[in-house]
C-alpha cells in the first residue's frame, strides 16, 4: 500500500475519472491515477530514447554503425 495523498481536480476530470471508474475500466479512482502517472513517466522515457537517438544519429554514429557488417565481425 502506498501512502495517502490529497489532489486538486477541476470538475471535468474528477467527471472524468468518475465516468472510467463507474464504465469498469479501473476499481477506483486512485487504480486511475496511478495508470494515468505510470503513462505519463512511459511517455516521458520514450521521450528520453527518441532523444538519445537523435544525438546519436546526429553525431555520425549511425554512419559507423551501418559501414560495419551484419554479423559484427571486420
Amino acid at each position: 500500500m502506498g501512502a495517502k495523498v490529497s489532489i486538486s481536480l477541476g470538475e471535468d476530470d474528477i467527471a472524468a475519472l468518475d465516468a472510467d471508474v463507474l464504465a469498469g475500466r479501473f476499481a477506483s479512482r486512485s487504480a486511475a491515477v496511478q495508470r494515468a502517472l505510470q503513462l505519463l513517466r512511459e511517455s516521458e522515457l520514450a521521450d528520453a530514447y527518441a532523444e538519445a537517438f537523435g544525438s546519436w544519429v546526429d553525431d555520425g554514429e549511425a554512419a559507423a554503425w551501418d559501414a560495419a557488417p551484419d554479423d559484427g565481425v571486420a
